[in-house]
């Protein structure tokens, strides 16, 4: 089944589910008018409240021995009853209401998960017909001990152009070592950065899952995997990668940065702080100079609190987002966005007008500046 298929499935199954909740609570409302008016049939015929048949003449008030008594003390003492049937439906609403919305969380929760999994199946399915193109090489006459010590000779060329940033080369090296060594774990591991680093995502991919078959404990081949899978946008197997690095060394910032970015890309964003804000903490303990990464990663949590209808919050992140990268364009679209849901149209407009200037005008700043200008 397609992906279309299976997220025709899942609609089809939460409207079902939604369906039988909605019936279920109709039933309970009826059942509810049902009881009133049971008891105020019983009413009818019995005054005093009971509802039995078989009342005797003996226990039926005489009215001449009640002479004395006001008809209003007749009345109110049918009104008790009647005020505790009403107060048995209102009580009825109450639960119906209850489990009318618990039905509701339960359906979102589920409808949720089996999206997850149909997705997870999807980028699975995908995953499996990717192919590592290593090609063998030539063996000739060489023996074992020679091939070893080419591939040794080849892994230290890769490391040096790995070092130099020429990735390409680097990647013909590592590659060159495989074909060699095909058990040389550490230039399959650099083959595979070298494919991350030149957008072989695939191939990337592919690499790591072959190391990774042989050296599980690696956390840096799981977090390879992951970042390899969120470039070409499988978000829940990369969340899936992430957490195995993550199980492996929880104190592994570049991961839980990947964690939080993989939620964040798929829209799941109250999922999506806590790594995102954890993998911040752990930048911030980096001695030197601020990491690039930093940056980016104030912009993703400034927007998943907005997002999430958090604004103060997010002005102050994209603020300091600002103060380390004044010329980020997306920063300044950000602050605008913010300033417009806090009310402040003046301080918006500066926003969006910085941003102008700083990169395209793109509808996100057109729209923002047409919204503060009202």
């Amino acid at each position: 089944m397609n992906k279309d298929g299976i997220d025709d499935e899942i609609e089809a199954m939460a409207r079902l589910t939604h369906a039988r909740a909605s019936d279920f609570a109709l039933l309970l409302t009826i059942v509810a008018a049902l009881l009133g008016l049971d008891a105020g049939a019983a009413l009818a015929k019995d005054p005093s409240g009971r509802s039995d048949d078989g009342v005797s003449a003996a226990a039926v008030p005489d009215p001449g021995r009640q002479g004395a008594r006001r008809s209003g003390d007749q009345l109110d003492s049918a009104e008790e009853p009647r005020s505790s049937v009403a107060e048995t439906a209102r009580d009825v609403a109450r639960a119906v209401g209850s489990a009318f919305s618990e039905a509701v969380v339960v359906v979102r929760r589920e409808t949720s998960r089996a999206r997850a999994a149909a997705e997870r199946a999807t980028e699975a399915l995908d995953e499996a017909m990717d192919r590592s193109e290593v090609s063998a090489a030539p063996r000739g006459g060489s023996s074992a001990a020679v091939r070893r010590a080419q591939a040794e000779t080849s892994f230290a060329r890769g490391s040096a152009l790995l070092e130099a940033r020429k990735y390409r080369e680097a990647r013909d090296r590592f590659a060159e070592a495989v074909a060699l060594n095909p058990d040389h774990d550490r230039a399959r591991a650099m083959l595979a950065w070298s494919q991350y680093f030149v957008g072989d995502f695939r191939g990337a991919i592919g690499s790591f899952k072959a190391v990774l078959e042989r050296q599980p404990t690696w956390e840096g081949l799981a977090n390879g995997l992951g970042w390899s899978r969120l470039r070409i946008g499988r978000y829940q197997l990369a969340a899936d990668a992430f957490r195995d690095a993550l199980n492996r060394n929880p104190d592994y910032v570049d991961a839980w940065n990947g964690l939080g970015s993989a939620l964040f890309e798929h829209g799941d964003y109250e999922a999506a702080l806590p790594p995102l804000q954890r993998a911040l903490e752990g930048y911030g303990r980096v001695t030197g100079p601020e990491p690039p990464e930093v940056t980016t990663l104030r912009g993703k949590i400034a927007w998943s609190l907005y997002y999430r209808e958090r604004y103060r919050e997010a002005l102050a992140m994209f603020i300091r987002a600002s103060l380390a990268a004044p010329t980020a364009q997306p920063v300044q679209v950000g602050i605008g966005w913010c300033y417009l849901q806090l009310g402040q149209q003046a301080e918006a407009r500066a926003a969006f007008r910085r941003a102008e200037k700083l990169g395209p005008n793109d509808e996100l700043v057109r729209e923002g500046l047409r919204r503060a200008s009202l």
